[in-house]
């Protein structure tokens, strides 16, 4: 599946992985789907699915490719932090295409939004967002 794809392969990038907080209880780093758990080790990466529309449909029925954004969410405690991550997450994904570890094909064809979110109040104190929302092109893995 795709969000556990982009799981697989970000949590191999050392370029973002050095970056995210030190896991503790749990099996690697904090990269959550959809949303973090309370009091999150920080910082941290969330993963959103934001449409998964199929693309289009052929003479044979409807395609398997799926149109879909991918949002990422770098939280940190800090702006500059944040804004750290985010370039981590987007240079990683910047013209990739080809096989997740899932066998997820994605494309990834451009970005739909770059942009700093303002603070708010989490358990530990005040956190950080950048929000990075990418276009692509994916079929599921098996």
């Amino acid at each position: 599946m795709l969000l556990q794809g982009l799981y697989g392969l970000l949590a191999k990038t050392v370029a973002v992985t050095s970056l995210l907080g030190k896991p503790t209880g749990q099996d690697g780093p904090p990269i959550y789907f959809g949303e973090a758990p309370k009091q999150p080790v920080v910082p941290f990466l969330v993963i959103h699915r934001i449409t998964t529309l199929p693309a289009g449909e052929t003479l044979d029925g409807v395609s398997d490719l799926i149109d879909g954004e991918i949002q990422f969410d770098s939280r940190a405690a800090d702006q500059p932090a944040a804004q750290k991550l985010s370039r981590a997450v987007r240079d990683t994904l910047k013209n990739y295409g080809g096989a997740l570890p899932d066998n997820t094909t994605i494309q990834f064809t451009e970005v739909a939004a770059d942009f700093d979110d303002g603070f708010e109040l989490g358990g530990q104190g005040y956190l950080f967002r950048c929000i990075l929302r990418l276009k692509a092109f994916y079929t599921e893995g098996a």
